[in-house]
């Protein structure tokens, strides 16, 4: 491959890099205090679990239809909910047509869809801890906000850690969703990895750079995957 070639790649991974963060970031920051929230078991707690699980059982494809049309600046609610609470004129910015929103058009959609999925795992970690360790804890007077650190923290840790291998792999091979929200664009500030191999195999045809990339797609992704899984097992062990 010549240097167009490796610069395209690299700006390819470059971005997906980036949605991975934030998207891995906030799903864990959100999923993980949902379930903190319904482990208390407040009235009410089983609807709002069924409520918050709703979105991961729909098609990628439908939530990208659906959430392209709420995004729509003229007639979609997105916008007009941004303005109730910011006061911005609603037609004044198109989240999917911007180059600077349109990367975090796809982070919301994805957050929306996949938290429910985080949150249950975290759910499981948080209710398999034993409520003796807790009870001797208040024993010696720990606080609750210490008991959450040396507690609570450390034994969803594995729950937490194994969230996140889920959601890199998946978000890694994300497809249907980005091409039904902006199909890469505008520009390729939304050309994710899988975007750009259907790209170049598929329309371009340049199978040479499209076999090198998917490639470099499985080192990447396997060795990865492989050095995460090990720091899970130390995590575990401990």
């Amino acid at each position: 491959m010549d240097r167009q070639a490796d610069a395209d790649i690299w700006e390819t991974l470059q971005v997906t890099a980036h949605f991975l963060f934030w998207t891995i970031a906030i799903q864990v920051l959100i999923g993980f205090t949902l379930a903190w929230l319904i482990n208390r078991q407040f009235k009410g707690h089983s609807f709002w679990t069924t409520v918050i699980v709703l979105p991961m059982m729909l098609s990628p494809a439908v939530v990208g239809n659906f959430w392209t049309f709420l995004y729509q600046p003229q007639i979609g609610l997105f916008n007009y909910a941004v303005s109730f609470f910011t006061g911005i004129d609603p037609s004044s910015f198109q989240m999917i047509g911007s180059v600077n929103l349109a990367p975090w058009s796809i982070v919301i959609v994805d957050t929306w869809m996949w938290t429910p999925f985080v949150m249950l795992i975290c759910l499981a970690g948080l209710r398999s801890i034993p409520h003796y360790i807790y009870e001797a804890a208040e024993v010696d007077r720990a606080s609750p906000w210490r008991q959450f650190w040396t507690i609570t923290v450390p034994m969803v840790m594995p729950f937490l850690m194994l969230a996140v291998l889920f959601r890199g792999i998946e978000n890694f091979k994300m497809f249907d969703l980005v091409v039904e929200l902006t199909s890469g664009g505008p520009g390729s500030v939304t050309e994710l990895a899988s975007i750009n191999l259907k790209r170049e195999a598929f329309e371009k045809w340049r199978t040479g750079y499209s076999s090198a990339f998917a490639i470099i797609l499985f080192v990447t992704v396997f060795g990865a995957a492989n050095i995460y899984v090990k720091a899970l097992n130390r995590v575990k062990q401990r």
